[in-house]
């Protein structure tokens, strides 16, 4: 699958040659087996809460969470293909926002994990541990917690907080100790959610309208007018972005090693890799 085979305006092919490029750091993942230990659990006000007791937890909990965000970003970017090939702009940004949360996962992993390491509190590993696990979003809302759907569940980690990790990521990146003004991610989000909501933003797309002295004629039609050129150039740089903190959390976070006695060490052949083959990837 080469994006560049897609038939799109000529100013998104330096996109498209990126995304094929970063789509080879794939071939570099080799999917370990994940033994996961019987795990000690507590429920209390239906609320459940993972005992981390053994480096083995942890093991799990790493790969198994990392696993899952990088096999669904992958997914997801196939499916924005299709919806590509098939000039599908309402799609690709449906899609593209959930390819966000899941790299804004990999980047709250990291985060969280350093948080934990910098303030020596593994209660904040240990609680966040049991929301990647166990989070349900019926918990969040009180009137489904006593539902069977909720029941020995935790509520979810936040969205707020993966969109955020995000543009946290780029701050730590940049030189000289100025932080960027902008939230790009979260300003990404923010206009994404316009289409996956309900409201008269996303509709107008597939409108055209008539204005006249005594109010507007509004004509809905099955094909979207997507803004061409500037649309698919806008959402095609932020699928880049995506991928190059989502995969380079994804290393980093799969960089550090836990062993018994619960000792972390991190693996620096796959933190280098990050940076020399992800986040420099097109820098001249």
């Amino acid at each position: 699958m080469k994006f560049t085979a897609l038939k799109l305006p000529p100013n998104c092919l330096e996109y498209l040659e990126k995304i094929d490029s970063l789509q080879e750091v794939y071939d570099s993942i080799k999917f370990e087996t994940v033994f996961e230990p019987i795990q000690i659990r507590h429920i209390e006000n239906g609320k459940m809460n993972v005992q981390v007791t053994s480096y083995l937890d942890l093991k799990a909990w790493q790969k198994e969470i990392a696993y899952s965000s990088i096999v669904k970003m992958r997914t997801t970017e196939n499916s924005i293909y299709s919806s590509l090939s098939n000039d599908d702009f309402y799609t690709f940004a449906i899609l593209l926002r959930h390819h966000m949360e899941n790299a804004g996962l990999l980047a709250l992993l990291v985060d969280t994990l350093m948080e934990s390491f910098q303030k020596k509190d593994f209660n904040i590993l240990n609680k966040f541990i049991s929301k990647t696990w166990f989070g349900n979003s019926f918990y969040n809302k009180p009137m489904f917690r006593d539902s069977d759907e909720a029941f020995g569940t935790i509520e979810t980690v936040s969205i707020s907080a993966m969109i955020n990790a995000l543009d946290n990521f780029l701050e730590s990146l940049n030189i000289g100790g100025k932080k960027p003004k902008d939230k790009s991610f979260a300003n990404n989000y923010t206009w994404l959610c316009q289409f996956a909501h309900p409201n008269a933003t996303s509709s107008s797309f597939f409108t055209e309208t008539n204005k006249t002295k005594t109010g507007t004629y509004i004509n809905f039609k099955w094909n979207g007018n997507f803004i061409a050129e500037e649309g698919y150039f806008r959402l095609l740089s932020m699928l880049v972005s995506n991928m190059i903190v989502g995969y380079a959390n994804f290393f980093i976070f799969l960089s550090f090693e836990f062993s018994e006695g619960m000792t972390i060490t991190q693996n620096q052949k796959l933190a280098i890799y990050a940076y020399d083959n992800i986040l420099t990837r097109f820098k001249q």
